[in-house]
């Protein structure tokens, strides 16, 4: 088997982390016949820097770096930029992971969707929140019917970026300067992963424009929507990366004929879980009760808790680590993508949708699929 080439494009070395050395670690760690062999990035110093630490290639034209030979590009760039880079790539037939969101509006979604069909390349959704432990773990247990029909969930993304919001000189970032769309995929993404589901409409509001804490920012602190999925569950989404308060980027909660699920909220607090067909009965008063979710672990993602430290190099756990394997199974023909273009579509839309959603009052606005 030959020997995966792997382009960057994204160096990081402005504001805010660097995704795309995230993954380099990680690849370097899997054992998965890869390398990174070309790092791109439009500020030379920065592209310059990384190339040194991973013994690379520097290029300074996205173009000429696809055209070098790469098989498979990591895109970490700015969001508005991740689709038509995706789709520059599909064209050459060469293999995308792309950071979320996939795309920015409903246009660069049709022509993400029109490069996926029309290459031989594999496309996929680096949603890492997706491949949490605590996802994974919730997941089995809903496929194994302890949860009974599925029909609420809950996720929130809270976040003050505010710090990533301008440059040294005072200037707004692109996140900052903001896009048409809600980034919801670290909330919706995981919660149709465990439904098996995705959503088809769409009602939303926000707290208004321009932000209260920086008039500069052109768009609200807070986005809350309800989306009805195809098979008929309600989803509540809100997504906030403004307010001051602590973090709390990974919250779901999820309720069944026969069970429930809520994540930590913090203070001490732990993810939680009640199984009709385990625990005490639920009644009006001395009912329900919380038990403990990490007592399911060892039965149900015990392959989760054997990896190593070198399954850690991300920055979120183990979520890259997992990611990257199965992205690198689907680029060797082993397994479809697990989040592939369609699902990138699905984890993505829907926050755009809540936009226009919002700016027409709450109307509802149906969300487009172009399976």
């Amino acid at each position: 088997m030959k020997e995966l080439k792997v382009g960057i494009v994204g160096a990081g070395g402005g504001v805010g982390t660097s995704r795309g050395m995230s993954f380099a670690r990680v690849v370097r760690e899997l054992g998965e016949n890869a390398r990174v062999t070309a790092i791109c990035d439009v500020v030379k110093e920065y592209a310059d820097r990384r190339a040194i630490e991973l013994g690379a290639q520097a290029f300074y034209n996205y173009e000429a770096m696809l055209d070098s030979g790469i098989d498979i590009v990591v895109i970490a760039t700015p969001l508005p930029l991740h689709a038509d880079q995706a789709v520059a790539a599909l064209e050459r037939d060469i293999h995308v992971l792309s950071e979320v969101t996939a795309c920015h509006d409903l246009d660069s979604a049709a022509r993400l969707a029109a490069a996926a069909k029309r290459s031989r390349a594999v496309y996929m959704l680096a949603e890492n929140y997706r491949y949490f432990d605590e996802v994974e773990l919730v997941r089995r247990l809903a496929a194994a019917g302890r949860f009974g029909e599925l029909y609420y969930a809950e996720g929130e993304y809270l976040h003050d970026c505010r710090d990533l919001f301008r440059n040294p000189d005072g200037s707004l970032t692109w996140r900052g300067r903001g896009w048409r769309g809600t980034y919801c995929t670290h909330s919706l993404g995981p919660l149709l992963y465990i439904l098996e589901d995705r959503v088809v409409r769409v009602t939303a509001m926000d707290t208004g424009r321009p932000s209260r804490l920086d008039p500069e920012i052109p768009f609200p602190e807070t986005t809350v929507f309800l989306g009805e999925t195809a098979k008929g569950a309600l989803v509540r989404i809100r997504v906030d990366y403004q307010s001051p308060r602590p973090h709390n980027m990974a919250y779901y909660s999820l309720q069944g004929t026969a069970g429930a699920y809520e994540s930590a909220r913090g203070l001490g607090d732990a993810a939680k879980i009640w199984l009709a067909d385990e625990h005490e009965p639920s009644h009006v008063s001395n009912g329900a009760q919380w038990h403990p979710l990490w007592d399911y672990a060892p039965r149900y993602i015990p392959e989760r808790l054997s990896v190593g430290d070198e399954a850690r190099r991300g920055g979120h756990g183990t979520s890259e680590y997992w990611l990257l394997k199965d992205f690198f199974a689907a680029v060797r023909g082993e397994k479809e993508p697990p989040i592939d273009v369609h699902r990138a579509l699905d984890y993505t839309v829907p926050g755009i949708c809540a936009v226009i959603s919002a700016e027409r009052g709450g109307q509802p606005v149906e969300v487009p699929t172009w399976r």
